[in-house]
């Protein structure tokens, strides 16, 4: 027998793996987390199913707030966005081009990505999206016939050369007398192009020229609300669908006839060619037709088909829907067994705040909140809840008795007290004391009273407008409420203490009837932001002095010219405490800061007001410019290293502790970002995970820095051991804040020095010449600042 030897590479690593095995727990310890630093994850609901398509093994997926792909061998779903390659967001049209291995991708701004599934490679066609075209721009459908893909759009049809990768023609002007006419499917049989218009279903010879609008036809015209929408080709013979009416059959030049066996007065989405018949896409349920012999086959209608958009029949026999209600469904062949195919993610993407909760490690995002003129958006979309990696969407459709969950009306923040007890504001029905399905409070008007909680003015006994804005916790646990009630001279702050069950009010001060956002600093003194129809700003105020102080402006640097930069601060959307205690705001104009807040009142400070963060530009006489002056802030998140992470409508930003230098920027052209508008952010101090909510749905990015709370154990390293095709960086967490890190090799030679962002250090393999170091175990040396509680873990790196 002959006994095959590892080489020294090989020997390297199994010496390496088998060191790791016998390292102390703590120090080869994996993170939590489901991704590694500066890696994203999506968290996109992809229940809203909109258009399908069969490539081999997988079944690619187009749903109205995600992409991704169903494997038909491991019944998995996997996501796609930008960090897969892709050019863009939001998916609604799909086709697969069988000859090229190449799915057709077309996005809903018409930009189109050609992914080739036998090399990966993704190739962008943007010509349509940079066309100059007026009124509505939309890809409708897309039919593939031979080598050339028809793009049905509402200015005509786009024919893509499928072997070249660029556009070949454009027929847009092919209405009566050269006009523009929608076009919502295409069909070619037999040399001819057909097309549903909004002029009717038309057709023209492709040997001639398509070009000209004289050479187009118009055999059943147009009727009332564009009831011509679909159309295929089945066994040769071209189908149609007509709204309302039936399915009718080309049969000779110029002659459509009604098809026999058709659904009659329904709503026809989408036709679909297949070997077991023609799939007719319905409003509630799929049809098999076999138009030869003009009989239903089949129909598809088991309970989890709800609002069907698109069908297609699998190589292997099975059916796949893509239902707007249900997502993606996997029918069995005789139509009886649906599946559904869901992702771990929130129900929706709507949502107005977000919470993360280092102690519990849960991060919350609610739905609902308010309007911009602070309207009640009359929302019951209850809130989602991240944990161990799995979300749990807490609504009326997961708990329907309301002695599970009570359903209040428009969710707006959160705050959690030590215990780990949720408490929520509701924009229309107080206060939600949240522990568990069915172990909850709502205080009001009319529940859990008494309570001081007010009716907002002009709803006099309406116990559905009780708006509370924002919430809190202070250091001893108790909750601070907002109450915006607008009712004159009376008090809009309230603190309730869980552990006696008992409410205070705070006394009334200027305009607290009508406050919005609030933070406590560590002197006691409630900072709390007006409404911003008032356009009053911000004001503290002390409730055991009873002092307040109003802020309307923030005071920059002194110009050249002698003048100093002053921001109005009228309109604020977020305030928080940082790391250092200072008081940040969030404006439609950039971030200001109060430093040292606990001076506010103090008689001996020269008159202490905000100021603006400055972009340090460098130069010793350089000014720069305020930080983000002319964006809008929705949200302020401060991460273990004090950073400051801002969401804004032009993306997601962060910058230094003083906010003078921008270390990152996240938008839809660098990131999986869905959209720029980032409504809100928070970061989860354990993990270093940085959430951010857009108007677009929910991701998150793995960050740098955490918060230990409490003693701190020995380092933890993820990945460890570092496998040579590894080339993200390596975490170490769970250190003394800002400790000093040093990286040394098993003799001690110093090969990385470095201090931690909070709790946690990233690492990228490099040593002091930007080299990445060699196969070894290398020694990680932390303490605090007095060079106390050291610890020493090792890190495993096998290099190619």
């Amino acid at each position: 027998m002959r006994i095959l030897r590892p080489g020294p590479a090989r020997l390297l690593v199994f010496l390496l793996l088998l060191l790791i095995g016998l390292l102390p727990a703590g120090a080869a310890r994996a993170q939590s987390a489901a991704v590694g630093f500066g890696e994203w994850q999506l968290h996109l609901p992809t229940n809203r199913g909109l258009a399908l398509a069969e490539a081999n093994d997988r079944v690619y997926v187009a749903a109205q707030d995600a992409f991704f792909y169903f494997d038909k061998q491991l019944s998995t779903t996997r996501l796609l966005s930008r960090r897969d390659g892709l050019s863009d967001v939001g998916v609604s049209v799909l086709a697969y081009d069988s000859v090229g291995q190449q799915l057709l991708v077309v996005y809903q701004n018409t930009n189109l990505d050609l992914l080739s599934l036998k090399d990966g490679k993704i190739s962008n066609l943007n010509d349509v999206l940079r066309k100059d075209i007026s009124g509505t721009k939309a890809v409708y459908q897309v039919q593939i016939t031979g080598r050339r893909a028809y793009l049905a759009s509402s200015f005509g049809i786009v024919v893509l050369d499928l072997d070249k990768r660029e556009i070949r023609d454009s027929y847009t002007n092919i209405g009566p007398g050269g006009t523009v006419v929608r076009v919502y499917a295409t069909a070619v049989a037999n040399g001819t192009l057909f097309a549903a218009t909004s002029n009717g279903l038309m057709r023209t010879s492709l040997a001639g020229n398509p070009l000209d609008y004289r050479t187009w036809i118009t055999d059943l015209p147009a009727r009332a609300a564009d009831p011509y929408r679909t159309l295929a080709v089945q066994q040769g013979r071209v189908v149609a669908g007509l709204n309302g009416d039936r399915l009718y059959g080309y049969t000779a030049p110029g002659s459509w006839q009604p098809l026999a066996g058709s659904p009659v007065g329904v709503e026809f989405r989408q036709l679909t060619p297949s070997p077991a018949g023609l799939l007719i896409t319905e409003r509630a349920q799929v049809t098999v037709l076999n138009v030869a012999a003009g009989t239903v086959r089949q129909t598809l209608r088991p309970t989890l088909v709800r609002d069907p958009r698109a069908t297609l029949r699998a190589r292997e026999g099975n059916f796949y829907v893509a239902d707007f209600d249900n997502g993606l469904l996997r029918i069995s062949p005789d139509g009886q067994q649906a599946e559904q195919f869901l992702s771990n993610a929130p129900a929706g993407v709507q949502a107005f705040s977000v919470l993360a909760d280092a102690r519990t490690n849960t991060v919350d995002v609610f739905t609902g909140g308010y309007a911009s003129n602070y309207e009640q958006r009359n929302f019951r979309r209850g809130f989602y809840e991240f944990k161990q990696g799995q979300w749990t969407n807490i609504t009326s459709a997961t708990l329907p008795d309301l002695s599970q969950y009570p359903n209040p009306l428009d969710l707006t923040r959160g705050t959690r007290t030590p215990d780990g007890t949720l408490y929520v504001g509701s924009y229309g029905n107080g206060l939600l004391e949240w522990k568990m399905p069915g172990e909850f409070r709502l205080f009001n008007a009319t529940s859990n009273q008494p309570n001081p909680l007010r009716i907002s003015i002009g709803a006099p006994g309406n116990p559905n407008f009780v708006r509370v804005t924002d919430v809190t916790t202070d250091a001893e646990g108790r909750v601070w409420v907002v109450n915006r009630h607008q009712l004159t001279g009376q008090s809009g702050v309230f603190v309730f203490d869980p552990v006696a069950s008992s409410w205070r009010v705070i006394d009334y001060f200027a305009g607290s009837e009508s406050l919005d956002r609030i933070a406590l600093d560590d002197a006691g003194n409630a900072w709390v932001s007006r409404d911003r129809q008032s356009s009053s700003g911000m004001v503290v105020h002390n409730p055991e002095t009873r002092e307040t102080r109003s802020f309307r402006q923030a005071f920059g640097r002194r110009e050249e010219g002698g003048s100093t930069t002053v921001q109005d601060i009228n309109e604020i959307y977020d305030v928080v405490k940082d790391r250092a205690g200072d008081i940040w705001v969030g404006t439609r104009k950039g971030p200001a800061f109060f430093a040292n807040p606990g001076t506010a009142f103090d008689p001996q400070q020269t008159n202490p007001e905000f100021q603006l963060p400055y972009l340090d530009k460098g130069g010793v006489d350089e000014v720069g410019f305020p930080t983000l002056g002319k964006d809008k802030i929705n949200g302020i998140a401060i991460d273990g290293a004090n950073r400051k992470w801002f969401a804004t409508e032009n993306g997601l930003w962060l910058f230094t502790a003083d906010a003078s230098e921008a270390l990152l920027h996240f938008t839809t052209a660098n990131s999986p970002l869905p959209s720029n508008t980032i409504v809100d952010v928070a970061v989860n101090d354990k993990t270093g995970e940085v959430f951010a909510v857009t108007d677009a749905g929910v991701v998150s990015y793995r960050g740098d820095a955490t918060l230990t709370e409490g003693k701190p154990s020995c380092a933890s390293v993820f990945p460890n051991p570092i496998r040579p095709d590894y080339a993200g960086p390596v975490g170490i967490s769970g250190l003394t804040n800002n400790a000093s890190v040093k990286i040394t090799d098993v003799s001690g030679r110093l090969v990385y020095q470095t201090r931690a962002n909070g709790g946690t250090v990233t690492w990228n393999l490099n040593d002091y010449n930007g080299q990445r170091v060699r196969s070894g175990v290398y020694l990680v040396l932390t303490s605090d600042a007095n060079g106390k509680n050291g610890c020493v873990s090792k890190i495993a790196v096998v290099s190619k």
